[in-house]
């Protein structure tokens, strides 16, 4: 942050970036009634950067998704030119009509006195963008120093959320999903998303990774970088929501038999297509005969990411089955475009 250059680079591109992760994430975790009314919102964001998370909170609020009030926002950054950037942000874009307290420890995330000056905050959504990569690598902390970490904040606090964004790439996926699975069995939290349940991850099982794919409007001064090769019309990323209290996003939908959440694009093959879902805790190999396809095909219309549920299917094996033409396919929710 020192470095202009960098700093500009940064500012023009990764925080709309990092912004509009959060804000697409947060959109689907505030789908939920029971935490898109609640009126007080208290939010700890951890090497926030100058992104601070609290933005797409904004968003939410002035878009009638969420009813919040009182929003109270702590950032822990350990750059001063991070957290002075951060508070202009904030003083710029935050609605006149709701009421906003906001803070910036500048400390270290990696040391257990900043957990411990913060947990009288008892935060309902405590969030970690791209930070596992400084406490983990740069700092040494291990899995259990994470977890006493967080304990702070679940005792006596029902309404806690973890929320933990990382990089697509596979090592930082895995990590986290590792993370995710040591998270549920040592504090007894829950996901609400993008899981279903609180089985051992069913990529790390397949040795696979879990990330996301969402459709992006980039800034229009991003256009370049499409000339140079790099894709700029997605958002890729890894992420986990943990709740204290077990809410999921399966609540949100009507069905409650058979939800899968598709976790690979509709690969095309000769006479059927197919993808992959988490469903059950398996990853499961889930395919449809193209002679079996109805005019106006759900299937098809299933993308990476996407909920849906189905009423009739064939087990081939274990982990693979077969979509029946009178097979019901109901798209329960997929990520929307994102423009901020």
């Amino acid at each position: 942050m020192k470095d202009e250059d960098f700093l500009k680079g940064y500012l023009l591109y990764f925080v709309p970036v990092n912004l509009s992760k959060i804000y697409s994430i947060l959109k689907e975790f505030f789908r939920h009634p029971l935490i898109s009314n609640k009126k007080d919102l208290k939010i700890i964001d951890i090497g926030c950067g100058p992104s601070p998370a609290v933005l797409p909170v904004f968003k939410l609020f002035e878009e009638g998704i969420i009813s919040s009030d009182y929003i109270r926002y702590a950032g822990v950054e350990l750059e001063e030119k991070a957290i002075s950037f951060g508070k202009e942000i904030i003083e710029k874009f935050k609605p006149d009509n709701l009421s906003v307290k906001y803070e910036f420890l500048k400390t270290d995330a990696s040391d257990l006195k900043t957990y411990v000056e913060l947990k009288e905050l008892k935060p309902d959504i405590m969030i970690f963008s791209n930070s596992l990569g400084e406490i983990f690598d740069k700092k040494g902390i291990t899995q259990e120093d994470f977890v006493k970490f967080i304990k702070y904040f679940t005792y006596r606090n029902e309404n806690f959320s973890l929320i933990i964004i990382e990089p697509a790439t596979k090592r930082s996926s895995m990590r986290l999903h590792k993370l995710r699975d040591y998270l549920i069995n040592e504090l007894k939290l829950y996901p609400y998303s993008p899981c279903l349940n609180n089985l051992p991850c069913s990529a790390l099982q397949a040795d696979n990774w879990c990330y996301e794919e969402r459709k992006w409007i980039a800034p229009e001064y991003l256009s370049f970088l499409s000339s140079v090769g790099l894709q700029i019309n997605y958002l890729k990323f890894s992420y986990v929501i943990l709740r204290k209290d077990g809410l999921n996003i399966g609540d949100t939908f009507s069905e409650r038999e058979v939800i899968i959440k598709n976790t690979s694009h509709l690969l095309n093959e000769k006479g059927k297509s197919r993808l992959w879902g988490c469903w059950n805790g398996k990853l499961v190999d889930i395919e449809r005969l193209k002679r079996d396809y109805t005019e106006d095909d759900q299937w098809l219309k299933i993308k990476k990411g996407c909920y849906f549920s189905v009423d009739s299917y064939v087990e081939i094996s274990e982990k693979k089955v077969r979509l029946p033409k009178n097979s019901k396919i109901k798209i329960l929710y997929c990520p929307e475009l994102i423009s901020l």
